[in-house]
């Protein structure tokens, strides 16, 4: 009778133990996931509204459109690049968003044709208009 007890006991734990983990914790992975997909597009919407010049101590520019669909495949690797590189801002990448109103002179002022559309600070005459990766990655390292 003993034995019988203790097993619907260790049953009963194990069982306690997995509603635990449904109940409390997959919700908050789930959350962390959902924020670390999510975030970026934020960000993306709702920050580089009024870009007031163009920081020269940053890697480059990268002049994007909130509603370009290149523009957002594109962005949340700029967006976590620079979140990991938070302390080295010659590492970064600026983001202006030339939807926005404040920001369309940039269109002109650099002429920019299309976005997503990649700048270096110290030459503003080296560009790329790309999505892909290693193209930007090179770009970004020093490459043309």
């Amino acid at each position: 009778m003993k034995q019988r007890i203790k097993r619907i006991d260790k049953n009963k734990s194990s069982k306690s133990l997995t509603k635990i983990i449904i109940i409390k914790v997959f919700p908050v992975i789930a959350f962390l996931v959902a924020g670390f997909l999510l975030i970026p597009y934020g960000s993306m919407y709702f920050q580089n509204n009024k870009v007031n010049m163009i920081h020269t101590k940053n890697e480059a520019v990268l002049f994007y459109n909130a509603n370009c669909p290149y523009c957002q495949k594109v962005y949340p690797k700029i967006f976590w690049h620079n979140v990991l590189n938070f302390k080295n801002e010659s590492k970064q990448i600026q983001t202006i968003n030339v939807q926005n109103a404040n920001n369309k002179h940039y269109l002109a002022e650099f002429a920019i044709q299309a976005t997503p559309t990649f700048m270096k600070t110290t030459n503003t005459n080296q560009r790329l208009v790309s999505t892909n990766s290693q193209q930007i990655n090179h770009f970004i390292k020093g490459g043309h």
